[in-house]
């Protein structure tokens, strides 16, 4: 004859099994939700991504410091052409750009008639920016998910957080959030969250694709 603890403390045994397994359960759907969700993500940026040869737009970017009252604001002009043209220009506060044709470039600060010739591979910072912007244009995300861990925090507009993987990378940067327009043909803002809480927003507007360029635009 089983004993009431007994029937009781089996019981118990029971409903705990079933409570982790339900638990286990529930975690690994959510984990193929969010795998499929991604994965549906990365497929409508680069069939979006492959319909168009360039795209240019205008752009705002914004320096927000907790050790300044108001963000420090800048804007320019942004344009790319497959396979790895870039023509990226600030206009206001102070003039300056580079212009990109493979990995060789020019760039000028303050007169545009007055440019310096470099190495992309040779100047971190150009290199960067080059490398993110080449890479959200050709929807290259092989060579994103070498860099980052990524995930999907909004489904539409699609919205991805990039987390550093990169040990170097992830002592200044915290992670950074892309923002895709309503048919994923283009980012529409970029944030990059520092590790002391300090970020930039660059957000991008009068966007257009496959427009006609200026024959001399990329001229290196």
């Amino acid at each position: 004859m089983i004993t009431r603890p007994y029937r009781y403390l089996s019981s118990l045994i029971t409903l705990l099994v079933l409570c982790l397994a339900f638990g286990s359960m529930t975690e690994t759907q959510a984990e193929e939700e969010r795998q499929d969700l991604r994965s549906e993500a990365f497929s409508r940026i680069a069939a979006a991504a492959a319909s168009f040869r360039t795209i240019s737009s205008d752009f705002v970017q914004e320096k927000h410091s907790s050790m300044l009252k108001d963000p420090l604001l800048s804007s320019g002009r942004f344009v790319y052409e497959k396979p790895d043209r870039l023509y990226w220009e600030i206009v206001k506060p102070s003039p300056a750009g580079f212009v990109v044709t493979g990995v060789k470039a020019r760039r000028w600060e303050g007169d545009a008639r007055k440019t310096e010739t470099f190495d992309v591979r040779k100047e971190p910072v150009a290199r960067a920016i080059v490398e993110q912007v080449f890479a959200w244009s050709r929807a290259d995300f092989a060579w994103l998910e070498k860099r980052y861990r990524i995930t999907v925090t909004e489904d539409r507009p699609t919205a991805l957080r990039l987390t550093p993987l990169s040990s170097q990378e992830k002592k200044y940067i915290s992670h950074l959030i892309i923002t895709f327009s309503r048919d994923w043909s283009h980012v529409s803002s970029v944030d990059i969250s520092e590790k002391g809480g300090d970020y930039v927003r660059i957000r991008f507007f009068h966007t257009l694709l496959d427009e006609p360029l200026p024959g001399n635009l990329f001229t290196p």
